[in-house]
């Protein structure tokens, strides 16, 4: 090194590490936000998921409303005449669902097809909304499987009780041709049961529903404010 040019070699040196540096900087900063871009499109990609899911979850269980509330209506009718309220205009009525057997069925698209949704997403507000979401559907497994139980227990009984009658009714089922279980205290009291577990049902599906209802709104703002 010739003399007297030490300072500007290391200044030279000082100015490549500089440079080196400042480009490992860069290449960091790069990737962080390609991982960051990566990250927000999976994130997109599962908040469409969810939303078809939960939008496949409402049209399930809005069915499963329409079919209890059938079955309310069939519980009551058969009460009623067991009270001998309105008789006349009850018992030509055509029952349009067995009262000695029911089971109900239940599934989450949502909950079954996105097991990790919660660790993945990031938004606080959807968070919150989907453990909520994995609550009332517990809610709802939980009466439904209840509503079930009772069912497999009391009603087998009453297939076997009432197993010459029930072969020997038309296809069409009247409620006229009901009396003869209508007339059974014991009978009459299992379809009580049958109706207190069904709204109890009932009650916790609608509180899904709403919950759902408001999921798939956040969902849908999300989607719309990061396309």
């Amino acid at each position: 090194m010739e003399k007297g040019k030490t300072g500007k070699y290391l200044k030279y040196a000082i100015g490549e590490i500089v440079l080196v540096m400042i480009g490992i900087l860069l290449a960091l900063q790069v990737n962080n936000w390609n991982e960051y871009r990566k990250s927000q499109t999976q994130e997109l990609n599962l908040t469409k998921q969810l939303l078809e899911d939960a939008k496949a979850d409402s049209v399930f269980f809005e069915s499963r409303i329409t079919f209890q509330k059938i079955r309310d209506t069939l519980f009551n009718n058969l009460l009623n005449l067991h009270k001998q309220i309105a008789v006349d205009s009850i018992s030509k009525l055509t029952v349009n669902e067995n009262p000695f057997f029911f089971r109900l069925a239940y599934q989450s698209n949502l909950i079954n097809n996105n097991p990790d949704a919660y660790d993945l997403i990031s938004d606080h507000n959807l968070k919150s909304k989907l453990r909520d979401y994995q609550a009332k559907y517990d809610y709802v497994v939980h009466s439904i499987e209840l509503s079930n139980h009772i069912s497999e227990e009391h009603n087998v009984p009453l297939q076997i009780k009432y197993y010459s009658k029930i072969s020997e009714m038309p296809e069409i089922i009247k409620y006229n041709d009901l009396l003869f279980a209508v007339e059974d205290e014991e009978t009459i009291a299992k379809f009580a049961v049958f109706k207190s577990y069904g709204i109890n049902y009932l009650i916790q599906v609608e509180k899904f529903l709403k919950t759902n209802n408001e999921l798939m709104q956040l969902l849908t703002t999300y989607i719309e404010n990061n396309k």
